[in-house]
């Protein structure tokens, strides 16, 4: 009798029979398929195959001969398909090309930020040596200003300056030296004083010219400039004249000093500087006489202490 294929159990006269080459034959139970349903195959059951069979079928026999028209066509389905791929092949060399030159050009970027950043260090410590100099520079000419205006008033430390002094016709000032002496309670011999006359008017008309007297030694001279503390003296009291003005006797000082000296008299004055004079080439400056220290000027920039 024969036996399940899938079981291997005995069969009745009644089974499922596979029409493929291996013949299998069934239980209704083993076969996969209801035994209503093989019923109504009918002439059908000619052709059914079991699942096995069918499975068996669909796998491809590798060993079968291919035909050269079969091979053409495979080979053209194969170069369709990759024509695409060389394509983007092709496409990606080109990327590839941009991306080696962007580098390169990045790397040409790099490159001359790297020598403008030298050249910017190269230049930073030039400009700091060419400032470091040039306030050398700056600092020797101040000083070279300092000697030569030092020089000028020095060439003056014997002179004085008289202004308010009326013009009179035929005045002789070494006579009115004479009075203005006796009146400081002075001596005066005409041969202490070298040199006595009128500098050219700049103030206008109006105004008498400034008179400089050079006195042949500067402690003669400081004896005048200490007494003339002593009287208020008027043109009218040592000249011919009438004028009833106040003369005053001060320092020949330079055009530079005697500018920084009424600079200083401008801004001490409001801020309470009471006493501003010139001593030994500085500008002296105190609030009241029982200051101990005075301010001193010497340039502009020392106006900024008066506080």
């Amino acid at each position: 009798m024969p036996t399940c294929s899938s079981c291997q159990e005995q069969l009745p006269l009644d089974y499922v029979q596979c029409t493929s080459s291996l013949q299998c034959k069934y239980h209704f139970g083993c076969s996969g398929i209801q035994e209503s349903t093989w019923r109504k195959l009918g002439s059908q059951q000619q052709t059914w195959k079991c699942q096995t069979c069918r499975k068996q079928a669909k796998v491809p026999d590798n060993n079968a001969p291919v035909s050269p028209n079969e091979l053409r066509q495979f080979m053209a389905s194969v170069t369709e398909k990759l024509a695409p791929v060389e394509v983007i092949k092709d496409t990606v060399q080109d990327l590839k090309s941009s991306v080696e030159f962007m580098s390169n050009k990045y790397d040409e970027l790099l490159s001359r930020i790297e020598e403008m950043e030298h050249e910017k260090h190269v230049n930073s410590e030039l400009i700091n040596q060419l400032q470091l100099s040039l306030k050398a520079k700056e600092k020797e000419i101040s000083n070279l200003q300092a000697r030569m205006r030092e020089a000028e008033q020095y060439s003056r430390n014997k002179n004085i300056e008289i202004t308010g002094l009326e013009v009179v016709k035929g005045e002789n000032l070494m006579s009115i030296m004479e009075h203005i002496a006796r009146i400081i309670n002075v001596p005066c011999i005409e041969n202490d004083i070298d040199v006595i006359h009128r500098l050219p008017s700049r103030r206008g008309e109006g105004h008498s010219p400034v008179v400089v007297a050079q006195f042949t030694c500067r402690k003669t001279r400081n004896l005048w400039l200490k007494n003339k503390k002593k009287a208020n003296i008027l043109s009218c009291e040592v000249t011919e004249g009438k004028a009833v003005t106040r003369i005053y006797l001060n320092t020949h000082l330079t055009p530079e000093w005697k500018n920084l000296l009424w600079q200083t008299k401008q801004q001490g004055r409001p801020k309470g500087y009471k006493l501003i004079w010139f001593q030994e080439n500085k500008i002296m400056a105190k609030k009241d006489v029982n200051d101990e220290r005075a301010i001193i000027i010497k340039n502009n920039l020392d106006l900024e202490d008066l506080v």
